[in-house]
């Protein structure tokens, strides 16, 4: 006798929505108040701060010592932890329970991390986010959020990104090539080239026009 099997109906009872700050954060965070009002269920607003490695400050500025950059880092956080607490007073004001989570280490393994520790039952995060070094890249972390995440995760384009399929833009390089090469003027190597053989069949005009004087005998 076969199992009766019944449809599986999720139920999110704590939902992470990892932020950066920015418009793409910002517009999965309105999908994870949406579902966390459709559910009860509670959101934890999370910031990843991404230390730079010594290597890379020295690169970036020779002239800065560490302790400058320390304290840089020290101020980014203190208005990242800023952000994160107007974002969480909006939140209960609107009748959510929420609270934030400021953390510092690789994204993804912090964002992975943080989802087990609180047994969250989903995941909300933007599929890209602010571009430089000194913020958290959401675009370079989410596939490997998904990928390594214990629970769901739901990944939200912005409205104003487009998606290329990798196929379809190797094509239009592809195409785009062929067109530049149809019609790029020939090279001098080309033209050279050419030369010998349309002078080989160049007649001299002055003979062309000259009555040939020789007989069938030769004479």
């Amino acid at each position: 006798m076969r199992p009766a099997y019944r449809p599986l109906v999720p139920i999110f009872t704590k939902i992470l929505a990892p932020t950066d700050f920015s418009d793409d954060s910002n517009h999965a965070l309105a999908f994870a108040e949406e579902l966390a009002r459709r559910f009860s269920a509670e959101i934890i607003v999370m910031h990843v701060d991404q230390p730079l490695a010594p290597v890379m400050i020295s690169e970036l500025s020779p002239g800065l010592d560490i302790g400058a950059m320390s304290r840089i880092a020290e101020e980014q956080r203190l208005l990242a932890l800023h952000e994160l607490d107007l974002m969480i007073a909006r939140l209960r004001d609107s009748g959510l329970k929420s609270r934030g989570l400021l953390k510092v280490g690789a994204p993804f393994l912090e964002i992975v991390h943080a989802a087990y520790v609180e047994s969250a039952d989903l995941i909300v995060l933007g599929t890209h986010g602010r571009t430089g070094l000194a913020h958290v890249l959401l675009g370079s972390v989410a596939e490997r959020v998904v990928r390594k995440a214990h629970c769901p995760v739901l990944t939200i384009r912005h409205p104003d990104r487009t998606f290329k399929h990798p196929l379809e833009t190797a094509e239009k390089l592809k195409a785009d090539k062929s067109e530049k090469r149809d019609t790029s003027p020939p090279s001098p190597s080309a033209l050279s080239a050419s030369e010998p053989a349309a002078s080989s069949i160049r007649t001299d005009p002055d003979k062309a026009d000259r009555p040939d004087k020789t007989n069938k005998n030769g004479k």
